[in-house]
């Protein structure tokens, strides 16, 4: 994993274990789109996603956990 990558998704979202839970579920989404479209891709969706991540192309958000309602 590049870990300049790395470095700028944990700039955008201060946690490690919400940057890679963020990033996994991107990495499942570019997974999906990739098969679906039958496309030959050089890189891991996992890369891809990370660097989607980095780069602030992935919307995310905290939701409330029923505890704090």
């Amino acid at each position: 994993m590049d870990v300049k990558l790395m470095e700028q998704m944990l700039d955008r979202i201060n946690n490690r274990y919400e940057g890679i839970m963020v990033v996994s579920k991107e990495a499942a989404r570019v997974n999906t789109i990739i098969r679906l479209s039958g496309e030959e891709v050089d890189e891991k969706p996992t890369t891809i996603a990370l660097r989607r991540v980095a780069e602030g192309k992935v919307k995310f958000k905290y939701e409330k956990s029923k505890e704090e309602e």
